[in-house]
């Protein structure tokens, strides 16, 4: 089978339980960021989508208010079940970290969440709270930095093998770049500016 063979076709159906079980595990993977080779995983996993959608929405994503996260997995879940698997996507990425949030601020909820969470989860926390400022756990922290740098690139290289084949699109990828890293350029007229090159080259 090649890889054209597995792609799905357009419009090729999800249930609203695949689809919040599907971004569920992915945020849950998804510990210091990316999250977008999660995703592509997934839709490679399943065969909701081509690589090459993926990629259009991801970018649109982008110029979007708010999230990019939340932007692109509202996105892939409408584009697979509408206005329901948008929630249903949001849902599932959403719930781990909100809950986790929770039990960090509410602290004595770690107690009642113990009997639902794994056994290491109230140790975990109980170290937090009470290693909170000291030089370990700030060293911890600051570990995660260059973790979710990794994480972003290896989402990166991902995303720019199904967006960039040919010299057009790599010179539209560059100039993006320079415009986001180098100049006050708002990254919607970044994107604009990609689309009327694109246009005309591709």
């Amino acid at each position: 089978m090649t890889t054209s063979d597995a792609r799905p076709s357009p419009g090729q159906a999800a249930s609203l339980g695949q689809i919040f079980n599907g971004f569920l595990r992915a945020s849950l993977n998804a510990f210091g960021g990316g999250l977008n080779a999660h995703l592509l995983n997934l839709v490679r996993r399943q065969h909701w989508l081509p690589e090459a959608e993926f990629a259009e929405l991801s970018t649109f994503a982008q110029t979007l208010p708010g999230s990019n996260n939340g932007n692109l997995s509202a996105l892939l879940g409408y584009r697979l079940a509408g206005v329901p698997g948008a929630a249903a996507a949001l849902c599932g990425l959403l719930l781990p970290g909100s809950l986790l949030m929770c039990v960090v601020a509410w602290g004595g909820m770690a107690a009642l969440l113990g009997f639902f969470l794994p056994p290491s989860a109230p140790v975990i926390l109980a170290f937090a709270f009470t290693q909170r400022g000291s030089p370990l756990l700030t060293r911890l922290y600051r570990s995660l930095l260059p973790v979710g740098a990794g994480l972003l690139l290896a989402g990166l290289i991902v995303l720019g093998r199904g967006s960039v084949g040919g010299w057009a699109s790599g010179m539209i990828a560059a100039l993006s770049f320079l415009l986001a890293r180098f100049s006050p350029v708002p990254p919607v007229l970044a994107v604009v500016l990609g689309l009327v090159v694109g246009a005309w080259l591709l």
